[in-house]
């Protein structure tokens, strides 16, 4: 029998086990001590948090509800730290270079596992002429956004069913505003290093 604690995590409650809240404490403490003289903002911890407790809510079921080291290990090696290298908790957070394993637009190795992420469509507000119709449509096909743009002027102008397509799309497409939201637009795995590029300074 394991004494457990309740604890928030992204805003979210859950019953973890004691060594398991232990070794969550440490990864934080380790991300914050990890990250550059004060560049890692506050909003990137509660992005990584929130990233924490959806991963936890898909891992925890009504027969088990309750959160131990192994699942804490999984994600924790799964998201990193804030400079893309590996964290270990059993190697005395001793972190190791791995090459680009960590890096945009491939596959992320962890614990045995690939986990390839899948594109959403969102507007990209940040690269937005009008309303990031484009840019966000052109990171989820992996396509120009100015010839997107084009494309759409020919179709408002020629055929009359670009504007319609744009204001639809416009309304179905939500903007990404967190940095959760811009690695899911370019299908990036959402590690500390990728959360860390869209941070707010």
């Amino acid at each position: 029998m394991k004494e457990v604690v309740n604890v928030a995590v992204g805003n979210k409650g859950f019953t973890l086990e004691t060594d398991a809240y232990q070794a969550l404490r440490e990864y934080l403490d380790a991300f914050r001590t990890k990250s550059s003289a004060g560049v890692q903002s506050d909003a990137t911890m509660y992005e990584l948090e929130d990233r924490i407790a959806e991963i936890l809510s898909m891992k925890i079921t009504p027969e088990r509800n309750v959160v131990n080291i192994a699942m804490i290990d999984e994600i924790t090696a799964q998201l990193g730290m804030p400079d893309g290298t590996p964290y270990s908790r059993i190697q005395n957070q001793s972190y190791q270079q791995t090459g680009n394993a960590y890096t945009q637009n491939r596959a992320y190795y962890s614990g045995g596992y690939a986990y390839s992420p899948k594109k959403k469509l969102y507007r990209d507000v940040d690269n937005a002429f009008i309303g990031g119709v484009c840019a966000g449509l052109g990171h989820y096909l992996d396509f120009d956004s100015t010839i997107l743009k084009i494309i759409f002027i020919i179709l408002f102008l020629f055929v009359g069913g670009g504007l319609l397509l744009y204001i639809v799309l416009w309304i179905v497409a939500p903007a990404a505003k967190t940095p959760v939201e811009k690695c899911e637009m370019r299908g990036w795995p959402i590690t500390a290093e990728n959360l860390a590029r869209f941070t707010r300074r």
